[in-house]
């Protein structure tokens, strides 16, 4: 199959960030969801390549020394929300014996797991963009936009890759901080659509 010239990519789409009965939730991140759905149903349409990640953290992981207990493997709060996926996907985790599929668009969605904020910190996710065209677009969202969706936009940015963030699909813990990201990232190249304006966009170069 051709290498997909739109890529999702949805950034720690989990139940302990996305509900408010989530470990370390984000405030208003559950009215996301109806622009989420949309956005996975291209990919559930065959129309894009989905990569998402997500936080799975032992339960003494150092990074609970900054941010409450969150997304410890094995437990409902690491799970995704199911607006956030797509019947076949793989889940890849980031150990030194995992290892993507040879043929990596034979799965609709793969899932790389993390433990630390930024996404190019993992084994995988270089060599998984390093297989993707370079010339694709990257329609990147999900929370929380000061820290995991600014690191996966970043490493996408200085890998050279084209980006566009759905500003209607992330949400912030600090309005400021979000402020500032955004800020950045517009500088480096990044792109900021609706969700609408984005799938007008896919419509059109369908």
């Amino acid at each position: 199959m051709q290498s997909p010239e739109t890529i999702l990519w949805g950034v720690d789409m989990q139940r302990d960030f996305m509900l408010p009965d989530g470990k370390l939730y984000v405030p208003s991140a559950e009215t996301l969801l109806p622009n989420i759905q949309r956005l996975t149903d291209v990919a559930r349409e065959g129309r894009a390549f989905f990569v998402s990640h997500g936080c799975f953290h032992t339960s003494n992981d150092p990074e609970f020394a900054t941010f409450p207990p969150h997304c410890v493997t094995g437990t409902p709060g690491s799970e995704f929300i199911p607006e956030a996926l797509v019947k076949g996907h793989r889940q890849i985790p980031n150990n030194p014996d995992a290892t993507l599929p040879k043929d990596l668009l034979s799965v609709p969605q793969i899932i790389l797991e993390k433990q630390t904020l930024d996404i190019f910190e993992s084994r995988h996710a270089g060599e998984l963009v390093d297989r993707l065209s370079r010339t694709a677009q990257f329609i990147v969202f999900g929370v929380v936009t000061e820290y995991c969706v600014q690191f996966a936009a970043r490493g996408l940015l200085q890998r050279g890759r084209r980006v566009a963030v759905i500003e209607d699909a992330i949400q912030t813990l600090n309005r400021q901080a979000g402020e500032r990201s955004i800020m950045e990232l517009r500088s480096l190249g990044a792109s900021f659509l609706t969700t609408n304006e984005q799938l007008a966009k896919l419509r059109v170069t369908a």
